[in-house]
């Protein structure tokens, strides 16, 4: 069953939002799954369906700016990943990377008319991709920002080290080190800006992610993706390439400067086994780039979409 539901503190990140951009009107759908009740932000247009998968630490209401660029083109469905969920369980040691993709065939299952054109970011590309592999009749088409994974080497040397050993070292640790309360937005803004992952985002768009990570409390605000979640995800991190490699569903790829959560070999390699995988590059920005220059990759996504419908 699908059903409307509201979520006020989606309005904090439309009053922090610079005046040269409006946000369109989405509104949140509820939908009972195996594990839990999923969530979906999904804005009204009568365009062609895309389903959007978001990345780690992050919400689909972070994706605003990018989502509202591309709103009057397409029925946009952000699905909410489990950590998002407010019945979803704890995260398992033992399930990775996967269980996001097969949380997202279920719920198209469950309320899509398929098959559905799919973008993705990060972790939301890598698992969407893992879902088309699985379930290839499903997807139309897709488009891959970034999509997140490490080399086989690295995956190997992963899988050798106990998971709570896998959480001391790295991002992992990183997070699970960091704040996740705040006074007030200044005080938050503060701390990510000295940040050295947002150096490329100009204060206004920084403020702005900020108001959409985060949600109110009694004393201040607090992020809204819970920091186990995004140590788990950080100690569990797929050899993507083979899942890359093995798509049969069209795929467009558009990357930005080579970083950590996308080592350069792989897209080499699929460059090189996938001809007919297009790529776009937009080299001016880093991993996050659906939201350091959301402007430019909705132009992007928009004629990747455009070929792929």
């Amino acid at each position: 069953m699908v059903t409307t539901l509201d979520r006020p503190n989606v309005t904090l990140a439309a009053r922090c939002l610079t005046a040269s951009l409006r946000l369109m009107q989405m509104t949140w759908h509820t939908t009972a799954l195996t594990d839990g009740t999923a969530t979906a932000w999904q804005n009204a247009s009568t365009g062609p369906a895309v389903v959007f998968h978001h990345a780690t630490a992050l919400g689909p209401r972070c994706y605003a700016p990018l989502l509202t660029e591309l709103g009057n083109n397409y029925h946009l469905k952000a699905l909410a990943m489990r950590p998002l969920w407010q019945d979803a369980p704890p995260p398992n040691p033992r399930r990775e990377w996967d269980l996001f993709a097969d949380d997202l065939i279920e719920w198209i299952e469950a309320t899509q008319d398929t098959p559905v054109l799919a973008m993705g970011h990060s972790i939301g590309a890598a698992t969407t991709a893992m879902a088309a592999v699985k379930r290839p009749e499903l997807f139309k088409g897709l488009v891959l920002i970034e999509p997140a994974g490490v080399t086989r080497r690295i995956r190997v040397l992963l899988k050798l080290l106990p998971y709570r050993l896998r959480q001391t070292k790295g991002p992992a640790a990183e997070v699970l080190s960091g704040p996740t309360h705040w006074p007030d937005l200044p005080s938050a803004f503060a701390y990510y800006r000295a940040s050295k992952a947002y150096r490329r985002f100009d204060d206004a768009t920084l403020r702005n992610l900020i108001a959409a990570l985060t949600v109110a409390t009694d004393t201040g605000i607090k992020l809204e993706y819970p920091r186990n979640w995004e140590a788990h995800l950080y100690a569990t991190p797929p050899h993507i390439l083979p899942t890359l490699k093995r798509l049969s569903v069209p795929t467009e790829v558009i990357i930005g400067k080579p970083s950590l959560f996308m080592d350069p070999s792989i897209a080499r390699n699929l460059r090189a086994n996938r001809p007919d995988i297009t790529f776009q590059t937009l080299r001016d920005y880093g991993h996050l780039l659906p939201l350091e220059a959301p402007t430019q990759v909705a132009a992007a996504a928009r004629t990747a979409l455009n070929r792929l419908a």
